[in-house]
């Protein structure tokens, strides 16, 4: 080792040639001295500075040591050039596993013929996408992917693998009590209500039409229902799957986990909670200093009518079980403020991305904390869907 590196700071031609202005002689002395190089590129720029000083008779500082170094440290990049393009041009075996045909070609345009005409250049281009993918999922990478898709600024989020890690970024909400949160279990889902999801215009008409089906048969099997408000029936059928204009939030973080890894066997993608300082976006939406407007009060919903062309969060008191058990609340949206509502989110929200490969392992902290399913949803099949995972993933360790 000590014999390739004296050869490496020992050259006449570093100290003469400029290599980043001559590419043959960089070309050259890579090939003849590229086991040296190899060593040099294993050397941080600090440690290199430091041999070159032991080395020789240079004196650090001066022009003829900084002009060596720069070499130096232009042999170690081009290295690394060179390895990058080598490692480019190669496709790995798990790679070639993954394409599929209908990547390679239209399958719509083929005619039968044996020969299919993928070209070398067509492979390289599918599995240089392929890569490019696999680059931005990857750990180092995946709070800068989720901010560009999600409008969040990624000094606002977090990427965590354990419960520990989730519970300090709540503690560090300024000030706690003002945030509400929301969790999903695909960290790529735009953050938008079901109505809007479904449908691309006319939502108060196709609005209309949900709820007027849902009230005339829901009559069937829930008599009480007859006394409760539009607003109260509209947040009982979103709690059933019904499309509305309403985003289901929750005052309780814990749960907001929950709910974003419940499904623990999805692992397609990172699971996501969202968490929005309601306080501030109330105050500035509708002009109230209210976390949340109580849309339970019949005169505080005629009060904010007007607001009827923007986005705000509301509560509806303990309308059902589920939403006592979620403490539960909404961000009404509406479908004209669309554009402002994504600015309002990056103004202030804030995201925890939670590992996919790391939901099991949460779930599990949770249930020994005394979260689970049936804590959420109050009903003999999450009871069941409780007991399972306790006995079949806790117990015995999912074997």
């Amino acid at each position: 080792m000590q014999k390739m590196i004296d050869n490496i700071f020992d050259l006449d031609e570093l100290k003469q040639i400029n290599l980043s202005e001559n590419e043959e002689e960089l070309k050259r002395v890579m090939q003849v001295y590229l086991t040296e190089i190899q060593s040099l590129s294993n050397m941080e720029d600090k440690q290199i500075e430091d041999a070159l000083a032991d080395s020789t008779e240079l004196i650090e500082g001066t022009p003829k040591f900084e002009f060596y170094k720069d070499n130096l440290t232009y042999l170690k990049q081009s290295y690394f050039i060179e390895v990058k393009k080598e490692e480019t041009n190669k496709i790995d075996i798990e790679t070639l596993k993954e394409l599929k045909l209908d990547e390679l070609i239209n399958i719509e345009d083929y005619n039968g013929n044996t020969d299919l005409g993928i070209s070398s250049s067509k492979i390289s281009e599918v599995v240089s996408e392929k890569r490019e993918k696999k680059e931005k999922w990857k750990d180092y990478n995946v709070i800068s992917t989720v901010s560009s898709l999600i409008e969040v600024e990624e000094s606002n989020m977090e990427y965590i693998s354990n419960l520990s890690d989730y519970i300090a970024f709540v503690s560090k909400l300024e000030p706690a009590e003002n945030y509400v949160s929301r969790g999903q279990k695909n960290c790529t889902y735009e953050l938008l209500p079901s109505l809007h999801r479904r449908h691309e215009k006319d939502y108060e008409i196709h609005a209309d039409k949900y709820e007027n089906a849902f009230k005339q048969k829901i009559i069937y099997y829930d008599r009480e229902i007859k006394g409760k408000s539009n607003e109260e029936l509209r947040a009982e059928g979103q709690h059933f799957g019904l499309p509305t204009e309403y985003l289901d939030f929750t005052e309780a973080h814990l749960i907001s986990l929950l709910f974003a890894i419940e499904d623990y066997e999805y692992t397609e993608q990172h699971s996501i909670v969202y968490f929005i300082d309601s306080f501030a976006y109330n105050i500035d939406t509708v002009s109230l200093s209210e976390k949340l407007i109580d849309y339970s009060d019949l005169n505080v919903v005629k009060s904010v009518r007007k607001y009827s062309s923007r986005s705000y969060f509301i509560k509806l008191g303990n309308s059902n079980e589920r939403i006592h058990f979620q403490k539960g609340c909404f961000l009404k949206v509406s479908t004209q403020d669309k554009e402002e509502f994504k600015e309002k989110l990056m103004k202030y929200g804030k995201a925890v991305i939670i590992n996919k490969d790391s939901k099991k392992e949460i779930l599990k902290e949770l249930f020994n904390l005394g979260i689970t399913f049936e804590n959420i949803y109050p009903d003999k099949d999450n009871v069941v869907k409780s007991i399972k995972f306790h006995y079949e993933e806790m117990q015995r360790g999912g074997n």
